[in-house]
């Protein structure tokens, strides 16, 4: 394998050069762009594949932009004069698509998509378990041969899309990540509001959620919903609004108008309700 140039050594940049440094995939490597991120790396990689601004780097073949998604394109082309002709090029935002890079496509180059469906919360948290987590794939074509080559190193499930509807794409993986994030946080200062004992509610949250998780991807859709929404137990929904904080509840009732909405008929009517409603 062609060795690979981490650009960026922030959250995502760091731990995807820490997952492929401990598998011993050929690193050319890590362009640290400040001080801070810098010092992270020498905490976890050794000092020989780090590099700041100022350095020369050797002339690559593959170099994957963990950057923030508005530094993508300036990055790039700060980068294209000291790399290999028809370099691949990829970079790991999942808002943007291949089309960022395409100034860079349009000098020969082999521009793509590699997006982990992962959260990366911190660069010095353990290192992420890359096995069996999905990674977005789009672009041209050796660029996503090589991306595929890539996941499969770090022993994830490549899957290419490269006709998303890119902001869509992106949302949908705010609801499954960050927003799920916030939510669980919201039903643990609930449960102490409850009085439910605080050193015991993440555990106690993190159980369920995976739980549900779980039965969601076994199920592939609703089959295996369960609460009092489904029951038609309208007064235990009502009660729960009664407790929950406004915004809290703000969120409980969005959930349940889009569970109601998407199950239809396939839920007991509420009281007052006809069933043709």
């Amino acid at each position: 394998m062609e060795p690979w140039l981490i650009v960026g050594a922030g959250r995502l940049g760091l731990q995807l050069a820490r997952g492929l440094f401990q598998r011993d995939v050929p690193l050319a490597g890590v362009l640290c762009r400040s001080p801070e991120s810098r010092a992270n790396a020498g905490k976890v990689l050794p000092d020989r594949l780090l590099l700041a601004a100022h350095d020369p780097f050797p002339v690559v073949a593959r170099v994957l932009l963990a950057v923030r998604d508005r530094e993508i394109e300036e990055t790039a082309q700060a980068l294209a004069p000291g790399l290999a002709s028809q370099a691949v090029i990829l970079h790991c935002s999942g808002a943007l698509g291949p089309a960022v890079l395409e100034p860079l496509a349009q000098g020969g180059f082999a521009t793509g998509v590699f997006h982990p469906l992962l959260a990366f919360p911190h660069p010095l948290e353990p290192p992420v378990d890359f096995r069996g987590a999905v990674v977005t794939l789009a672009g041209h074509p050796a660029a996503v041969a090589a991306a595929r080559e890539l996941a499969q190193a770090l022993g994830m499930l490549p899957v290419e899309a490269s006709h998303l509807k890119w902001p869509l794409y992106h949302a949908a993986a705010a609801l499954a990540g960050p927003l799920v994030y916030a939510l669980l946080q919201a039903a643990q200062e609930e449960l102490q509001r409850a009085g439910f004992p605080a050193a015991k509610a993440p555990q106690a949250v993190a159980n369920l959620a995976k739980t549900a998780a779980e039965h969601a991807h076994r199920a592939g859709g609703w089959g295996l919903l369960t609460g009092p929404l489904v029951r038609g137990d309208w007064e235990t929904v009502h009660a729960h609004r009664s407790a929950l904080q406004p915004e809290v509840r703000a969120m409980y009732d969005a959930i349940t108008a889009f569970t109601r909405a998407r199950l239809g008929g396939g839920l007991p009517p509420e009281e007052g309700e006809s069933e043709e409603e």
